[in-house]
């Protein structure tokens, strides 16, 4: 293992922090694919319409986890690069650029893009040589997401 980061978010909190008038954090941190899909299983898992008190809080529940995802990738590559200065400055992260897709059977993985990805690659390696680990729960009024940054065998 190269590298181990877990993040644990409030979800309280969260929601208060995207419900603040004028907020665009959710649209500066998700990618319009997983916007899309935090709707859709907020609508489906409250059954509730947009833009109701329930419709909110499933939002910031399931966008609450990814943005879970994405601190304990950052903190997972930190933790691989231990000694070494972070090639991307923490003010500078393009938090749409790490990108918690989903396979068929909805388990989670990361996609990286643009400077992020080029990033990692540089002081990771080749992306064939390492790969990320997720995995995100929920419990209450907490959503939790542990990352691990392995060797990929040879």
């Amino acid at each position: 293992m190269r590298g181990l980061g877990v993040d644990l978010v409030s979800l309280p909190e969260f929601a208060a922090q995207v419900r603040e008038p004028g907020s665009a954090f959710l649209s500066g941190v998700l990618t319009p694919r997983e916007a899309r899909r935090v709707r859709a299983r907020a609508g489906a898992t409250s059954g509730a319409q947009p833009g109701s008190a329930r419709f909110d809080e499933a939002v910031a529940r399931h966008a609450g986890g990814l943005w879970a995802v994405k601190e304990a990738f950052i903190k997972a590559w930190s933790c691989a690069l231990f000694g070494s200065p972070p090639p991307i400055g923490a003010d500078e992260v393009d938090w749409r650029e790490i990108e918690v897709i989903n396979d068929e059977w909805n388990r989670p993985a990361l996609a990286l893009h643009g400077r992020i990805g080029a990033a990692c690659e540089e002081s990771l390696g080749a992306p064939s040589t390492w790969k990320v680990l997720v995995s995100i729960s929920h419990d209450g009024t907490s959503a939790i997401a542990q990352v691990a940054v392995v060797d990929v065998p040879a």
